[in-house]
């Protein structure tokens, strides 16, 4: 099961840190090492190890449950909730085998299997922050490997989809006997372009994915001519080398800018790119003018969706992504807390 859903290191990490928790509880229950015995260790060890699998199991199954809570309370109290019921069973099971068989001839009583159950409740929860930090880390191990595709598979779409490279070779070939160094120039662009849809999806510096961005663009200027005016708002006072972002995050928003927004336009139309970087934060946000019967299909594409899939997986919750359409301007407002 854990060999679908994340790599196997992290499983050996989550059972390593639990034993070692286990051997410390083990060491701590005891006066005297002396009175530390291999059985007691034992003990402690499968009883972690068991409900620290157990806890993991439950909650990869209740996923669904816990997409229909919407808040971080509601989530942590049903984990809490079904990690102490898996521990007071588990506790009940271990307590009714102990007597079985270390007292087969004693008395029975209903205190017997509740014994040490409070002390257990108290230990699940150092195992409870061990295993939520392994379904954490298995998430957004899965959430990235998830997205990486799903962004090769719409490089690989954009790469070869005849809208863009068609009318790009024909502004081409329609440049080469007016302005051969301009025509030679959008090859070029045209070339980097397609050569970063095809490299390895990663982190990149802001000013390489601007770069790429003012390419895509350049292009896009020669193709639709006056139709298509550009704003660059950019913060000079930023270091644009050492701010990340993922390669291929802006060009597949600024695309989406063009196709449903400027081409479905007769006048000149005006995109505007705003970035700011405010303590670590990197805020970006996008404007160009739409056609109100366009709105709805403008934000449902595979390119929207993937980027902040993706942003979600780099920078988890400080990743903000908003689009909205007003006064004849649809917006797209990018905003993540970047580690440095």
């Amino acid at each position: 099961m854990f060999v679908h859903l994340g790599e196997w290191h992290y499983v050996a990490e989550l059972l390593i840190a639990c034993n070692l928790l286990a051997l410390i509880i083990a060491i701590g229950s005891v006066t005297q090492l002396e009175e530390l015995s291999w059985l007691i260790v034992l003990q402690y060890m499968l009883f972690t190890s068991w409900i620290a699998i157990g806890f993991c199991v439950l909650v990869t199954k209740m996923q669904r449950i816990f997409s229909r809570l919407h808040t971080l309370a509601g989530i942590l109290f049903l984990c809490f909730i079904l990690l102490q019921t898996l521990i007071l069973l588990t506790t009940i099971c271990m307590n009714a085998l102990m007597f079985k068989f270390t007292h087969s001839g004693g008395i029975f009583d209903i205190s017997i299997l509740l014994s040490n159950s409070l002390h257990r409740m108290l230990l699940g929860t150092g195992i409870a922050v061990l295993c939520l930090r392994y379904i954490y880390i298995r998430d957004q191990w899965m959430m990235r490997r998830q997205s990486e595709l799903m962004a090769r598979v719409q490089a690989l779409q954009s790469r070869i989809h005849p809208h863009f490279l068609f009318n790009s070779l024909n502004s081409v070939v329609s440049l080469i006997s007016i302005d051969p160094l301009k025509a030679e120039q959008m090859l070029i662009d045209l070339s980097s372009l397609f050569r970063a849809s095809l490299t390895e999806l990663k982190e990149v510096s802001l000013k390489e994915e601007i770069d790429l961005c003012r390419r895509y663009l350049k292009i896009e200027m020669i193709r639709l001519g006056e139709r298509l005016e550009v704003e660059w708002r950019i913060d000079a006072d930023q270091d644009l080398n050492n701010i990340k972002i993922p390669l291929l995050t802006l060009q597949p928003l600024l695309e989406n800018c063009i196709h449903h927004g400027v081409e479905t336009l007769a006048q000149s139309s005006l995109i505007t790119i705003l970035i700011e970087v405010i303590e670590q934060r990197v805020n970006i946000v996008l404007t160009n003018p739409y056609q109100k019967d366009m709105q709805t299909h403008q934000g449902n594409g595979i390119a929207m969706e993937n980027v902040k899939q993706r942003l979600l997986a780099y920078y988890g919750r400080s990743v903000h992504f908003k689009m909205s359409a007003r006064h004849g301007n649809f917006t797209t407002l990018l905003s993540y807390q970047w580690r440095q």
